[in-house]
């Protein structure tokens, strides 16, 4: 029975290695159940030409009520076989009354065995949707180029490309590291919702993003603009 973060397999990837990588949601009060399917589906795998290794991450009280399963393989065509099988089929089957929202990318692996997540477009529970990342970063990034641009120019004189350099340098550095970090724990309901939100709560956050993102122009606006 798995219960905690497991990987099993034999370390063989290579170059060409693929991740299959699947999310879902589990009916509270069916976990033992699904654990137990998740033995069925790691002994399916193992009899599967291209098995690598197989690996959960289960749900975590109060951070996120989705599972996570990443099942890798040597080579892209063991993955698409799989996905299409027929025995994959029947297993999803014995799940489909208790699971729902399950979300499916395959994701190229390198050499080191590392999952390079920045591949994969698709939004889902493992990433916030495109949109609200947008906007999001919008409102970390704008003030800060804004405020390290004047106080970078009242400090030294460089030349422009310089300026612009250590100006985005400064920015993306606190953004990256303060700011979004901030942001996503603050905003983690909203990017990150573990059921369906409302649309007046979707709605209603990116209105108020927005709004702040025009406050703080109209601010620069008086401040610095000559």
């Amino acid at each position: 029975m798995i219960t905690n973060k497991q990987v099993t397999g034999v370390d063989k990837m290579t170059e060409a290695g693929v991740a299959f990588v699947t999310t879902r949601w589990v009916e509270p009060g069916r976990e033992d159940d699904y654990k137990a399917w998740t033995v069925e589906i790691e002994d399916a795998l193992r009899q599967t030409p291209g098995f690598v290794a197989f690996e959960q991450l289960p749900a975590i009280e109060g951070e996120q009520d989705f599972w996570t399963q990443i099942v890798r393989f040597d080579n892209r065509q063991a993955s698409v076989a799989w996905e299409q099988s027929p025995k994959l089929a029947e297993l999803l089957k014995e799940i489909s009354s208790y699971t729902t929202d399950s979300e499916v990318a395959s994701v190229r692996t390198g050499k080191r065995d590392w999952l390079n997540f920045g591949l994969s477009t698709k939004a889902g529970p493992v990433a916030p949707a495109k949109w609200k990342q947008l906007i999001t970063g919008i409102l970390a990034l704008y003030p800060t180029v804004i405020i390290a641009h004047e106080l970078l120019n009242r400090l030294i004189a460089v030349p422009f490309a310089l300026s612009t350099l250590l100006t985005n340098a400064i920015a993306m550095s606190l953004v990256m590291l303060v700011w979004l970090p901030q942001l996503s724990r603050l905003l983690r309901g909203w990017l990150l919702p573990t059921k369906p939100l409302p649309r007046s709560t979707t709605i209603g956050v990116a209105a108020a993003i927005l709004a702040a993102i025009g406050v703080c122009l109209l601010i620069f606006l008086a401040l610095f603009d000559s």
